[in-house]
C-alpha cells in the first residue's frame, strides 16, 4: 500500500471509529479528555506501523487493544500514586467521572449499579458490545476466544 493510501485508510478509520473508540475509554478511564488523548495516540500509532510495513489485518481490533492496553496502564500509574500519596491527596488528581448521554436517558442510578457489580472484564465485554463490535473484534482486542466473549456476555447479563 503506497503512504497516500494508507493515510487515506486511517483517516478514513479514525472518522469512522473515533467516536466509539473514545466512549469506550472515557467509560473506562472516567475522563473525555484523558480518553480523546489515548485514542488519538492510538490511530498515530496504527499510522506508524502501517507506514513502517507493518500489515494490521483488522485494524479495528487492533486499535481498540492499544487503547485497551494504555487505559489499563494508566490505571496502573493511578493505583501506584494511590499507594503513594494521602487519600485526601490523591481524590483532587482524579478525573471527575464521565457518562454518555445514551447511558443518562433510563435510569443512570441503576445502569451505574448493575456495572458496578460486574468484573472489569465482564464491564470491558459490555462495554465493547455497545460500541458495536462484533464478538470477534472484542476477542481480538480483549485478546480472548470468542466463546469467551460469549461467556462474558451471558455472566454479564444474567
Amino acid at each position: 500500500m503506497t503512504a497516500s493510501g494508507i493515510t487515506e485508510l486511517v483517516s478514513s478509520l479514525y472518522e469512522t471509529w473515533y467516536g466509539s473508540v473514545v466512549r469506550y475509554a472515557a467509560r473506562r478511564m472516567g475522563s473525555i479528555q484523558a480518553a480523546e488523548d489515548i485514542v488519538q495516540e492510538a490511530f498515530m500509532q496504527l499510522y506508524r506501523e502501517m507506514m513502517g510495513g507493518r500489515t494490521v489485518e483488522n485494524p479495528r481490533a487492533w486499535t481498540f487493544c492499544v487503547v485497551r492496553r494504555q487505559v489499563m496502564h494508566q490505571a496502573g500509574v493511578l493505583r501506584r500514586e494511590v499507594d503513594q500519596h494521602e487519600p485526601a491527596e490523591i481524590l483532587d488528581r482524579v478525573p471527575a467521572g464521565w457518562v454518555s448521554p445514551v447511558e443518562l436517558e433510563n435510569d443512570p442510578d441503576r445502569l451505574r449499579k448493575l456495572l458496578s457489580i460486574l468484573t472489569k472484564r465482564e464491564e470491558e465485554v459490555i462495554t465493547l458490545r455497545l460500541a458495536a463490535m462484533k464478538y470477534r473484534e472484542i476477542a481480538e482486542a480483549l485478546q480472548i476466544t470468542e466463546s469467551s466473549v460469549n461467556t462474558l456476555l451471558i455472566r454479564a447479563l444474567k
